[in-house]
């Protein structure tokens, strides 16, 4: 190590621990950022002469990190980061704090793979996942595994890949050296389709029913009532394959169980004292990786099971009278894995959601977890977006309360002792105000009395709801039952938009309205009977391959009859005349809309967004809408498409500081949120246009306003953003 190098290791030290004594945290990020900007080179610096492992992964990293360390010496003996600092400044400290020593473990952001494999040249590399979290800061799945790839195909490490996982498996093939691990997953919904040639991929019967319950299984057209998660919790084994020839490979080793079944036919015992499938997963991942070691694989699992407690995760803590058990979970893969492990339990749940930086600013994402599985439990929200979580258990139908303090919220139910599961910033403040302790004694039962259904109260609709009432309306839903149609969720899933049609249903049966909630999958016909079409926001290629499929004119019959369409983000631009695929290139739309949309130029547009309905008595009916946008495109609308609102604060089309489009009942927007889970009036107000009783009875939606008025008062007005996404020239 050079001298420019040595000095920027005492930097590191130096400001990681000034930063600790002055209690404004550990140091781990800050003062690797001083040390880079002394010495770019300085991660390769310091890793050079060790052994280095890199863990990554959607879920799991820190915890496969933790395994893997104590299997080749303890946090005494390998250089790694406690603390779960996975970019480059985390990596450098991590190397910093220990400069002897012939390994390093070191867990990676997904989206700094390719830096790291760069820099430190390791010798083993664990693939964990590959799922969504973070959308409005780590790209979307499918890139993220493209990058991947390339940057795998060039490295000479071993690659330790879950071959249970799809996009893994892809961004692993072509490696030089892989070990295949099968360690199961209980979550799909972000490989549906093919990443080698688009098509569906068949799962098998063994795991059609491993899926989101708001994503369809394959070959079917089935109602949301008719499935559940449930029925599937504890599968271990996913077979998977496509049309094209990619299948799942080989595994090595097998997790099943309590078992790691090798190829060659043994069976070793796999018992972590970690709870959870998950868990088993990750110390599977991590046993095998240490062979590339010369670790032996039995003691590699005998050292697997000293470790007790990762960062805080699975702790106790007590807070006055109660005892609360330590969770974390920060997507739907991880919460769906949770919930499969505290769902037969009767304690109180408290679950913490907060939308800073690190966990994502938009928690959309709650509405593909299935809480519908915790209905005999009681939930009590928490976190600074409490109210989104309160939204999403009341549409679960599960019995809640609502306390933003993290600490208050573990005493509120009353009783002894709870489970508290947290995303990620929540959690660690949480960490940070309780003593945690080890050893307590085990858990008791409690039951609990669920709160009563949702209240109703007479507040009605105006009556006069515009010129979209003036649409040929459909037959009376006192013989048949509303269909509301979500389209393509396996292809438009991506940003929680099935919450939209979730709230149009659950807001008409609250009224005695019958609903049938279908989901249609892209290898299905879509239905022709639909009274309401749901489109959500997705990734390029699979826009692309839905909006070649509804060009078929099954939606735009629909339409003709008097249906009503809600499309957000890559739904709305695919039901508009054409729009940019991932290249930039036009694709033909399903032409519902006069709207274009072009690729922007800059960053995509990321935020909190308010807009007021273009037309004055929507305007006057609903009020301010409130939404989030991730999006990176530029919409514009032909002379017979009006915007759906005013932009006040966001970015929306691009232009014109307008948002959206509509056509007849045919509705576009940018909002995610899901936005009418954010402004229930405008929910009504859709549902009216098919069943006008609907304007009779309101709903207290008194959690839903608070959740509004919540978003519309953190949301400022940011005018550098509006130029963020227009392009150089905004020619027709």
């Amino acid at each position: 190590m050079g001298v420019r190098s040595s000095v920027s290791r005492l930097a590191v030290l130096g400001v990681a621990n000034t930063s600790r004594l002055l209690g404004l945290g550990g140091g781990s990020t800050i003062g690797g950022h001083i040390g880079l900007f002394i010495d770019p080179t300085l991660l390769s610096s310091l890793g050079a002469n060790r052994e280095v492992a890199l863990v990554t992964g959607t879920n799991g990293k820190t915890t496969t990190t933790r395994f893997l360390t104590e299997i080749l010496g303890g946090t005494s003996a390998v250089a790694t980061s406690l603390a779960g600092a996975n970019m480059p400044a985390g990596l450098v400290t991590a190397l910093a704090h220990r400069s002897k020593g012939p390994y390093a473990v070191l867990e990676v952001d997904e989206g700094y793979l390719a830096q790291a494999l760069s820099e430190l040249d390791p010798a083993a590399v664990v693939l964990l996942n590959l799922s969504r979290d973070q959308l409005d800061r780590v790209s979307e799945v499918r890139m993220v595994a493209s990058r991947w790839k390339k940057a795998l195909n060039a490295s000479d490490a071993v690659i330790v890949a879950n071959a249970d996982d799809p996009l893994v498996a892809w961004a692993a093939n072509d490696a030089r050296s892989v070990i295949w691990v099968a360690a199961g997953g209980l979550w799909h919904a972000d490989s549906f389709h093919c990443p080698n040639c688009d098509a569906r991929i068949d799962f098998g019967p063994s795991s059609t029913h491993d899926q989101s319950p708001t994503q369809p299984a394959h070959g079917e057209e089935v109602s949301i009532e008719e499935r559940s998660l449930g029925e599937s919790i504890g599968l271990d084994e996913n077979t998977w394959s496509c049309s094209c020839g990619f299948v799942r490979p080989q595994p090595y080793a097998s997790v099943r169980g309590e078992e790691i079944i090798l190829a060659d036919g043994r069976h070793l015992l796999l018992r972590p004292r970690l709870p959870g499938r998950f868990n088993r997963a990750n110390a599977g991942m991590a046993a095998v990786a240490a062979t590339v070691f010369g670790t032996k694989l039995g003691s590699a699992l005998d050292a697997i099971a000293r470790v007790t407690e990762v960062a805080g995760r699975y702790a106790v803590v007590q807070v006055g009278d109660v005892r609360a058990r330590l969770l974390l979970a920060k997507n739907p893969a991880g919460f769906t894995e949770l919930i499969a492990l505290v769902r037969g339990e009767q304690v109180p749940l408290v679950i913490g959601i907060n939308s800073k930086i690190a966990d994502g600013r938009d928690p959309s994402w709650l509405w593909d977890v299935p809480f519908d599985l915790l209905k005999n439990r009681t939930v009590v929200a928490t976190g600074e977006r409490c109210r989104d979580l309160a939204v999403r258990l009341r549409h679960a139908g599960i019995s809640h309360l609502t306390v933003e303090d993290p600490v208050s919220a573990l005493r509120s139910s009353g009783a002894p002792e709870v489970d508290f599961i947290g995303n990620y910033t929540v959690f660690q403040e949480l960490r940070r105000r309780l003593s945690v302790r080890a050893g307590l004694p085990a858990k008791t039962r409690y039951d609990l009395t669920s709160r009563t259904e949702p209240r109703y109260k007479a507040t009605p609709l105006p009556k006069d709801l515009g010129a979209w009432r003036n649409s040929p309306s459909r037959p009376s839903t006192a013989q048949s039952a509303l269909r509301v149609i979500v389209v393509h969720p396996d292809l438009l899933g991506t940003y929680g938009d099935g919450g939209n049609a979730i709230v149009l249903a659950n807001r008409a049966r609250w009224r005695g309205i019958p609903v049938e909630l279908v989901l249609s999958s892209s290898d299905l016909p879509l239905p022709e009977s639909g009274d309401v079409y749901c489109l959500g926001g997705g990734e390029d290629g699979p826009q692309v391959r839905s909006a070649l499929l509804l060009r078929r004119g099954v939606l735009a019959s629909a339409v003709e009859r008097g249906a009503v369409v809600l499309a957000v983000c890559a739904g709305y631009q695919i039901i508009g005349t054409s729009f940019a695929d991932a290249d930039g290139v036009a694709q033909h739309g399903a032409g519902l809309l006069d709207a274009k949309t072009i690729r922007g130029e800059g960053d995509r547009a990321v935020g909190e967004v308010k807009t007021l309905p273009h037309d004055a008595t929507w305007r006057e009916a609903i009020g301010v809408l409130s939404g989030f946008e991730n999006h990176a495109g530029v919409t514009l609308l032909g002379s017979g498409t009006r915007p759906f609102g005013e932009v006040l604060s966001g970015v929306g089309n691009g232009p014109d500081h307008m948002d959206g489009a509509v056509s007849g009942r045919v509705f576009g927007t940018y909002l995610h949120g899901p936005v009418l889970a954010r402004n229930p009036k405008l929910a009504d107000l859709l549902l009216s246009l098919i069943v006008p009783s609907v304007a009779k009875e309101s709903l207290d939606d008194s959690e839903e306003e608070d959740l509004r008025n919540e978003r519309l008062g953190a949301t400022s007005r940011t005018k550098s953003a509006l130029r963020k996404c227009l392009p150089v020239r905004m020619s027709r």
